[in-house]
């Protein structure tokens, strides 16, 4: 059973997101809070898979801080960051912090219930209206903001795969082309586990939290 929090200051948003997540056999919406504290807080004393968080709250922590706070628990959540707008660069910025996708606010029943299956398999979720502009974006902002304390500020996506492997440097291209692990697996002639673990493993190399990241990171050193 997948467990969700729903973070979102409109009760009616929550109420509606949670009907249609609770009509689903494999979902439970676990808790509902309106600002992104006291989301964190229910996060920390229950157990949550997947946290749905609405990028604009007004009157406390906004969609990018709440999902730093989310991400930052010992057992963090992923974080799906809900939008109503197609352009918006503060998604940019949510997906840096560690959410692990976005989707906007007037997806469809099945595409939330499918998103949430997805982030909670360690899959991006990227909504197609603003998949693209997010990737634009993402290519000439300058540098990826990295969640680690060891992260060197002043250094360039070139600079973060400069000492990758051959292997890892195709692992990264193929995370950047948007392959799930059984595509990947099929590419390096491995197994769909070993390709979850490869990518764990440069994602812990390059100091990055999820994949989406990852695929950031390779586009904007021209990989992909």
């Amino acid at each position: 059973m997948i467990r969700v929090l729903l973070v979102d200051d409109d009760a009616d948003v929550r109420a509606s997101i949670r009907l249609v997540l609770e009509s689903e056999p494999d979902i439970v919406v676990v808790a509902e809070c309106p600002d992104g504290e006291r989301g964190a807080a229910v996060a920390r004393r229950l157990r949550v898979d997947v946290a749905l968080v609405d990028l604009r709250m007004p009157g406390g922590p906004d969609g990018i801080a709440t999902t730093g706070l989310l991400r930052a628990l010992e057992v963090p959540p992923r974080v799906v960051v809900l939008t109503a707008f197609e352009h918006d660069d503060a998604v940019l910025r949510a997906l840096e912090v560690g959410a692990s996708g976005f989707l906007l606010k007037g997806a469809r029943p099945h595409e939330l219930a499918t998103a949430v299956r997805d982030v909670a398999a360690d899959r991006c979720v990227l909504a197609p209206a603003v998949a693209s502009a997010v990737v634009a974006r993402a290519v000439t902002r300058p540098t990826l903001t990295r969640p680690t304390a060891a992260a060197d500020a002043g250094s360039g996506a070139d600079d973060d795969l400069a000492d990758l492997t051959p292997r890892e440097r195709e692992l990264a291209v193929a995370v950047g082309e948007g392959l799930t692990n059984a595509q990947i697996a099929a590419r390096l002639g491995v197994t769909p586990a070993s390709a979850k673990t490869y990518v764990s493993r440069l994602l812990d190399k390059l100091g990055l939290q999820n994949r989406t990241q990852l695929a950031i990171t390779a586009h904007r050193a021209g990989l992909v």
